[in-house]
């Protein structure tokens, strides 16, 4: 009975920090997505390429890839609402982005083995997927006037190159953060 009660109560522990966490990793992806992109060195790049971090949609691949919690699905659409209101112009768009990549993230990864290698894989594949459609949105609705060719090569190249660097840095921080959590079930290489 005593050992029963002492898993009920890790459990219950572990649930609460993944609770209190998740929002606040997310919040705080968010707030870096929004300044390192003002903040980046124009020495880095040309002169009008355009690098846009996507830490926010590493750390909800990360959360719904690993953990086995379904509420993260509602933390997506929640800190999209919260970046379009705080980043964008359309209120929505990155709500309904995140909700269904996370979405189709719980329903397929059981399919996936977990490994960095795959979880770097999605990640390229989840920024290629996002910022095309919000490309594509807003070409659509007439805010943006570029043409694909011109879009890949100022926006998407950097972003893709950036990005896949930074989730090589942030795989660390994000392992031993999901080990604190109490899930060790993924591999390194």
């Amino acid at each position: 009975m005593r050992r029963t009660n002492l898993a009920y109560n890790q459990s219950y522990q572990r649930d609460r920090n993944i609770k209190g966490l998740i929002p606040l990793v997310l919040l705080i992806a968010l707030v870096v997505d929004a300044a390192l992109s003002t903040l980046f060195p124009k020495a880095f790049i040309g002169e009008q390429q355009v690098i846009v971090p996507h830490f926010l949609v590493y750390f909800i691949l990360v959360f719904a890839f690993y953990l086995r919690h379904s509420y993260i699905l509602w933390y997506s659409f929640l800190i999209g609402l919260v970046q379009d209101a705080y980043l964008t112009t359309v209120l929505g768009l990155y709500a309904i982005i995140y909700y269904l990549l996370t979405y189709f993230i719980l329903k397929t990864r059981r399919y996936f083995p977990r490994n960095a290698i795959i979880h770097f894989m999605l990640f390229i594949v989840a920024i290629t997927l996002i910022d095309f459609v919000v490309y594509y949105f807003y070409l659509r609705v007439g805010l943006v006037d570029m043409s694909v060719q011109t879009y890949i090569l100022v926006r998407l190249g950097p972003s893709l190159i950036f990005n896949t660097a930074m989730a090589f840095f942030l795989y660390f921080p994000a392992k031993a953060l999901l080990r604190w959590l109490g899930y060790n079930d993924h591999i390194i290489f």
